[in-house]
């Protein structure tokens, strides 16, 4: 009976400390990173080689993930991990696939924007109406040739700048280490 304070009132503070997060440490400063949060864990012989997903948890010797539009988790070997950034993050190719979208809602908004003049003028004439949306998805298409690419460019250069998007946690000797 003497003991079963303990299993009631302490117990359970080691399993929540066990299941808050990953600690990661570096000078005697903590960082943690809870449960369900966004993470890019790259490999360390290939930095390239990146998983990005939901933070599941940990296993002895393994940082669980689960990818974005995937519902089975991944295993990483921590003894793998080059680096952690913590909070969502795109990669270029979604950066730019952003920028074309934009250019192509521009050139869109272009092609619109000079016909309404044109059909106002006619004022709503029926027989006119089809020439003027031929003409005005010919002025969307052409602005298109300058927009798209444009956005593009734009998309890459935002890619470029990833400063208050994440923040990256390299993990090595001297550096931030995993805490178990």
């Amino acid at each position: 009976m003497k003991h079963l304070w303990l299993i009631l009132f302490v117990m359970p503070l080691f399993a929540q400390e066990a299941v808050s997060g990953l600690t990661l440490e570096k000078n005697g400063e903590q960082v943690l990173i809870s449960l369900d949060e966004w993470v890019t864990v790259s490999i360390a012989y290939d930095p390239s080689n990146t998983v990005r997903g939901i933070y599941l948890g940990m296993t002895v010797d393994a940082l669980r993930i689960q990818e974005k539009g995937e519902s089975f988790e991944r295993d990483i070997p921590i003894d793998e991990i080059g680096s952690i950034f913590r909070g969502k993050t795109k990669s270029t190719k979604e950066y730019v696939r952003d920028g074309i979208k934009f250019g192509r809602l521009v050139s869109l908004g272009i092609g619109c924007s000079l016909s309404i003049p044109f059909i106002t003028a006619s004022e709503f004439d029926l027989e006119q109406l089809p020439s003027i949306f031929i003409i005005g998805g010919i002025i969307a298409v052409a602005s298109s040739i300058f927009t798209v690419p444009g956005g593009a460019l734009l998309g890459s250069i935002h890619a470029q700048v990833p400063e208050g998007i994440a923040v990256e946690y390299v993990i090595s000797d001297g550096e931030w280490v995993i805490v178990k």
